[in-house]
């Protein structure tokens, strides 16, 4: 077992940082103490930084406070679950709403993966979170929210022209 927990370990570290920006900033939550520390040591090897909520409701306090490049954001948890933060975070105003979010869960699915990404998640993470599978899609939530954002620009460019 210390064998495979020693592979594991030095799978992870040679994972590269995250692709497409430098220090991205990220919102964890999640209602669970060791989960939210678990994401965090992946996101500092990822080469992000990051701030934690306990659910919902503090997430959605956080964003309307604090700039996030992106939301790693847990589905079952007290007082406002991750589905209903989404929608929350989703209706602000300005560009808040935009911020990319991951669903990490349990739970995974297919019809409640394909319901997370139809109200706005970026992509889905089962857990035990597997660092490859989170990095990989933290990177494609990045790139998206990149493309967007610059596929936005250029509609600003041509009607102001």
């Amino acid at each position: 077992r210390a064998e495979m927990e020693s592979a594991q370990t030095s799978n992870v570290e040679s994972l590269p940082d995250l692709d497409l920006q430098d220090n991205p900033h990220i919102l964890i939550v999640d209602d669970n103490a060791t989960n939210r520390v678990v994401a965090q040591a992946l996101c500092e090897m990822f080469g992000c930084t990051s701030e934690t909520a306990e659910d919902g409701v503090e997430a959605v306090e956080a964003v309307q406070e604090r700039r996030f490049d992106m939301i790693l954001m847990d589905i079952k948890m007290p007082r406002m679950d991750g589905v209903q933060a989404t929608q929350a975070i989703r209706a602000l105003p300005g560009e808040v709403r935009n911020i990319p979010i991951v669903a990490l869960t349990a739970n995974a699915d297919p019809e409640d993966a394909r319901r997370y990404l139809s109200i706005g998640m970026a992509a889905v993470v089962e857990k035990p979170i597997k660092p490859e599978r989170l990095r990989m899609a933290m990177n494609a939530a990045l790139e998206q929210a990149a493309m967007t954002e610059a596929a936005g620009m250029a509609d600003e460019k041509r009607s102001v022209a």
